[in-house]
């Protein structure tokens, strides 16, 4: 009888420590991907500006 129950708590630990990892787990690649996204943003930021520079470099030149 003891031993069942010594299984079956070791059972649940096992569970209790697989749903742990992947929540461990889904949570890191929620992290990679949110900076993965913050560096993809800040990238076309610094795009946008340097064609911003771009088109005024040119209405500059034109103007003159």
């Amino acid at each position: 009888m003891k031993m069942k129950m010594k299984m079956k708590m070791k059972k649940k630990m096992k569970k209790m420590k697989m749903k742990k990892m992947e929540k461990k787990r889904k949570k890191n690649n929620n992290n990679k991907n949110k900076n993965k996204n913050k560096k993809n943003k800040n990238k076309n930021k610094n795009k946008n500006k340097k064609n911003k520079n771009k088109k005024n470099k040119m209405m500059m030149m034109k103007r003159i």
